[in-house]
C-alpha cells in the first residue's frame, strides 16, 4: 500500500498480491476523518498489507524538503499502531505526472482532484515496486 500524504488529502494506492499491477483505490479527506490513524490501521488489516510506502518529497539535490519533517511525523504516529515495514519513497513529481495523465484523459482537474492523489499514490507505488522487483 503507498500514500501520499497531504495536509488536505492522503491519497491510497494498493496493488496485487503479486506486486505486479497498482491501481488508485481512495483518498482520504484529512479534515472529515476523525481518527487518521486508525482510518490507515483499518485498511492495512483489511486489505492484507505487508508494506507501507509513504510518498517523501525530495528536494532537487536529493535532500529532505520542508514537508519531509511533516511526513516524517505522520510515520512516526503511525509506527506506534502498526508491526509492517514502512518506507519512504521519493515522490518527486508524481503529482504533476497525475495531473498530466488525467488531462490526457480530458479529465478537469477541479472536479478530480481526490483522483490526483489516488493517482500519484499509484505512481509512487508503481515505481517502488519497479524498483524493488528488478533485484
Amino acid at each position: 500500500m503507498a500514500l501520499d500524504y497531504g495536509e488536505r488529502r492522503i491519497g491510497v494506492a494498493l496493488s496485487d498480491p503479486e506486486q505486479l499491477i497498482t491501481f488508485p483505490f481512495c483518498t482520504i479527506d484529512t479534515r472529515k476523518t476523525p481518527d487518521l490513524v486508525k482510518e490507515i490501521v483499518g485498511m492495512i488489516k483489511d486489505h492484507d498489507v505487508g508494506v507501507l510506502i509513504v510518498g517523501n518529497p525530495l528536494n532537487d539535490d536529493g535532500t529532505e524538503s520542508k514537508k519531509s519533517k511533516e511526513i516524517n511525523k505522520f510515520i512516526a504516529m503511525l509506527a506506534n499502531h502498526i508491526s509492517i515495514p514502512i518506507n519512504l519513497w521519493d515522490e518527486s513529481y508524481t503529482t504533476k505526472s497525475a495531473i498530466r495523465l488525467l488531462n490526457q484523459a480530458n479529465k478537469r482537474l477541479k472536479k478530480n482532484r481526490d483522483k490526483v492523489d489516488q493517482l500519484a499514490a499509484s505512481l509512487l507505488l508503481k515505481d517502488y515496486l519497479e524498483h524493488h522487483n528488478e533485484k
